[in-house]
């Protein structure tokens, strides 16, 4: 059950941290909502994901699938950096929050999943 706890805590960090990041991005767009449709779904998303694991084996795939896209994302966009017109900076912030946390999480949910298989 701490397990459980702990992957529920990484989850609403990584929700939170998804968050901040999109009201940064809002404020250097002008404060458009059109850009915080995603981050706020995907926030939402983690969320309620980690507020169902305990309860729902379904949820814990659910989150499994995501995190997986994540570190896909974070992928594509280093691969799309190497063409020169497009940039993309790899930054400490950048590895903690879009890689070491999602492949965390991954992780556990991957390890979660099999016990209970």
């Amino acid at each position: 059950m701490a397990g459980m706890a702990v992957l529920r805590g990484l989850l609403l960090l990584q929700g939170a941290l998804g968050l901040t990041g999109t009201l940064g991005m809002l404020t250097l767009m002008g404060f458009n909502p059109v850009y915080a449709v995603a981050p706020v779904a995907h926030a939402a998303l983690l969320m309620t994901l980690g507020a169902l694991l305990e309860r729902r084996r379904w949820a814990l795939v659910a989150a499994l699938v995501a995190e997986v896209l994540a570190v896909a994302g974070w992928e594509g966009q280093l691969l799309l950096g190497l063409l020169p017109q497009l940039d993309f900076t790899v930054n400490l912030t950048g590895l903690l929050t879009t890689l070491a946390l999602p492949l965390t999480v991954l992780v556990l949910c991957a390890r979660r999943v099999t016990a209970r298989a």
